[in-house]
Order: structure tokens, then sequence, then C-alpha cells
């Protein structure tokens, strides 16, 4: 058995170790010599115009390739302050239906009191009802309703004047006279 894999171990170190036609056993062409190319002549500036031809690389203006250059950014936002936190453009179509319409726009036209607290109906001006309890936000200034009355709905907003200083404003929205028609 110890003569059988002796055998074995000599034929595979044989095999192994013998060349290959074609893989190394023959020497390879040397590589052809390098002959020196002239460098091109530098010629006048000329402007070059990028042609439509897919293998042809675009050519940079030099206003991109002047070591000079500097970024002006007066007119651009800022591409690194968040335009959540801005405040400044509210998209009115994410907001709910109450939210969309101006406090002063709105009519009381019904409020009901119960064993579950005291509710109020207001109608926007499209003529479409929505009710409302104390703490529901009413109009764009981030309104709330604080207090329902059996005659009234208070509801405080905040406004910012002219001179930047945020203040808050209470609406007083009258339930309707007798005489008044509701739509």
């Amino acid at each position: 058995m110890r003569c059988l894999i002796s055998r074995y171990a000599a034929l595979s170190l044989l095999v192994f170790t013998l060349p290959f036609p074609g893989c190394g056993g023959e020497s390879s062409p040397p590589p052809p010599a390098k002959t020196p190319v002239a460098a091109p002549q530098a010629k006048p500036e000329q402007k070059q115009v990028a042609s439509a031809t897919p293998t042809q690389e675009p050519v940079l203006s030099a206003k991109f390739m002047d070591e000079n250059y500097t970024y002006d950014p007066e007119g651009r936002p800022d591409p690194f302050k968040s335009i959540l936190l801005t405040g400044t453009t509210k998209n009115q179509q994410f907001l709910p239906p109450l939210q969309q319409r101006e406090v002063g726009e709105m009519k009381v036209i019904a409020i009901v009191w119960g064993g579950l607290g005291q509710s109020a109906m207001l109608q926007t001006p499209d003529g479409k009802g929505y009710t409302v309890r104390v703490g529901t936000r009413v109009g764009p200034n981030n309104g709330v309703v604080k207090k329902i009355t059996p005659r009234t709905v208070i509801v405080n907003e905040r406004i910012t004047d002219v001179f930047g200083e945020t203040k808050t404003r209470e609406v007083v929205l009258e339930l309707h006279t007798s005489g008044e028609r509701v739509e």
C-alpha cells in the first residue's frame, strides 16, 4: 500500500512539473520597440464647438477652467438649509379644509351642548359644514378653537405683524341671528 501511494505521488509530481506545450516552454517574442512620437504643435487658442457625435467629448467653457473662478450664491437658496423648517411657503393643498380658509370667512351655523361636551358646526364659503370642538385647528394661521359658548365660537390664532413680531389674535365667531338666512 505504501508503494502505491508513493507511485501516485511521483506520477502526479511528474505530470505537474512537465511543461505543457504553448504554456511558457518557448519564449514569447519581445514587445515592439516604442518610437518617440512628436508632440503636437501648440496652436493659438481656438474655441472648439462640441459636436453631436458621441465619440467626441464636449469642451468645457473657459469660465469653469479658470483658476480664479468663484461661485456667487447671491439670489439662490441655501442647499444645506431645510425647506421644511422655513415656514415661509405653505402648500394649501395638503392642509385640511378647515385650515385652507381664513377664520373670518367662516360662519357658525350650529352649537350643540350635550353629555360629551360642546361642539359647533362651521360653514366655509363653499357651503360645506365641519364640526369643531375645543382644540380643533382652524384657519391658515394655526388658529385653535379655545372656547365654545352658547352663542359664540372663540378662536385664537397667531399672526405676524409688519414688524415681524408674532402676536395672538382672538377671533369671535357668532351664531347667526334669527333673521339671517343660512344657505
